[in-house]
């Protein structure tokens, strides 16, 4: 017995001789490869990637290039919108958080105060990301949100609050972009390289955007709004948030070649290939961004029926998308673009009867639509010299804007062309499943948060439209 306590006592001493202080233990439990601080110039690019690559690109956008049927699913498998709710969700909530980090930094207080080009930018960045959100999923939380274990059952907060809310964020933004800021961002910055007047200008157009979609809640007004705003917004053809940075390979690609490479899922929608035979005057000028856009089947375009489609890994029943000119590495992925702008002042000047400055905005965003799709000057003459594309000022309606704004979106911005296939109901959609209104929410939030509105599901997510969309 004495012996072992001779043991423990000397064990005791050892013990004592040899210890770690308290910092000492602090930094061997500290992984040097998984930092809890991470600064604003690692954050920023990030975050900017996470938006373009994430939030618009692989998940949500390459999905609502089915919905809104500029592309149709020739794979084995089905794309329903209840698969890629869980990864939509979670990608918009990670970027959020990323973006609030960055915020909360280089604001006043912060640990990088000052910053507030990063600010001002990171709050456009939120905004847009929020925006995406929202106009998918309706109402979401965030009042009480990104709280992490603090509150794990936010309440929702209702898409109206939510879009007041977005419209006062870049408000703050371009003030921030106003404001003397420390140091510079010019290497982190992966889009304008730091310079704050082509971030305002971004703002702007957003703001544009988002007021314009509130056109069936409040026509007059939303037009006026959306007006006032396109007036700071891009002002030429050469301003645009463009992400022009993938690279070859399978790792920085872009995200819609990527899944086209993996799994050879995108044919055209014959819902796009239809409307653009329709707007050919007998056929005699066709459009000629079909030449550059789509392959061939036996010298024909031939679109994919969406919801009833055969599985075409091969290519070889429906045109698919080329990869010389669209689905390659490195295709650029627009954002927000300047003929939108012109499209957007085309529909706010038609709602408030200014039909002129309405076909006047209407025929640039064409023309400015085709030269972005690298169209000759002698293809876009005798494609808008037809009464179907250019019909005058008197002829001019919201289908006419709304169909060339469509084709310009082909395919890499196929969110924008659901937003506004709900808010008009233009063109008309194809597939006989028929069009979702929205995505359910994913099944781990119904299950974790009780707030979850129970009233939609895999079901009414055809039947129940978001706020904006109800008109």
């Amino acid at each position: 017995m004495k012996s072992i306590k001779y043991i423990f006592l000397i064990l005791l001493v050892l013990g004592g001789l040899f210890s770690c202080s308290d910092d000492i233990l602090d930094d061997i439990n500290k992984n040097p490869n998984s930092p809890t601080d991470v600064p604003i110039s690692l954050l920023l690019p990030h975050a900017i990637m996470n938006t373009i690559h994430g939030v618009s690109g692989n998940g949500a956008g390459t999905y609502a290039s089915f919905f809104v049927e500029h592309a149709t699913n020739v794979h084995l498998n089905q794309r329903l919108p209840e698969n890629v709710s869980t990864t939509a969700w979670n990608r918009i909530y990670n970027n959020l958080n990323d973006l609030q980090t960055i915020i909360g930094k280089g604001s006043e207080g912060g640990s990088e105060e000052g910053q507030f080009t990063a600010v001002g930018i990171a709050k456009i960045l939120y905004a847009y990301t929020l925006s995406v959100g929202t106009d998918l999923f309706g109402d979401m939380p965030h009042s009480e949100a990104l709280q992490g274990s603090l509150n794990r059952t936010p309440a929702f907060d209702d898409q109206q609050t939510i879009y007041t809310y977005l419209q006062q964020l870049l408000d703050q933004a371009i003030a921030d972009l106003d404001k003397p800021s420390v140091g510079s961002i010019q290497r982190f910055d992966l889009i304008f390289d730091g310079n704050a007047g082509m971030w305002k200008k971004t703002a702007y157009a957003l703001k544009a955007r988002l007021y314009n979609r509130l056109s069936g809640v409040d026509p007059a007004g939303s037009a006026r709004d959306a007006l006032d705003a396109l007036s700071s917004a891009y002002a030429s053809p050469q301003e645009g948030w463009i992400f022009d940075g993938y690279l070859s390979g399978n790792t920085n690609d872009n995200p819609w070649t990527n899944w086209q490479k993996r799994e050879q899922t995108f044919a055209v929608g014959k819902a796009t290939v239809d409307l653009m035979r329709s707007l050919a005057d007998g056929n005699a000028a066709p459009d000629p961004r079909a030449e550059r856009w789509f392959t061939r089947i036996n010298g024909e375009f031939v679109g994919a029926p969406s919801g009833q489609a055969q599985s075409d890994l091969t290519h070889s029943i429906y045109s698919a998308p080329s990869t010389q000119t669209v689905l390659y590495d490195e295709a650029p992925q627009p954002m927000i673009t300047y003929d939108e702008m012109k499209f957007i002042e085309a529909e706010a000047n038609l709602r408030l009867g200014n039909r002129a400055a309405a076909n006047a905005a209407y025929e640039e965003a064409v023309k400015e639509a085709m030269r972005r799709a690298s169209v000759s000057s002698e293809g876009i003459s005798a494609y808008t010299r037809q009464a179907t594309v250019f019909p005058g000022e008197n002829a001019l309606a919201l289908e006419h804007i709304i169909e060339q704004k469509y084709l310009s979106f082909w395919m890499f911005q196929s969110l924008e062309a659901f937003n506004d296939y709900r808010r008009t109901g233009i063109p008309e959609m194809q597939n006989p499943q028929g069009t979702p209104l929205r995505l359910p929410y994913p099944v781990a939030e119904v299950n974790r948060n009780p707030n979850t509105p129970s009233e939609i599901n895999n079901v009414t997510i055809y039947e129940i439209p978001v706020w904006w969309a109800q008109h």
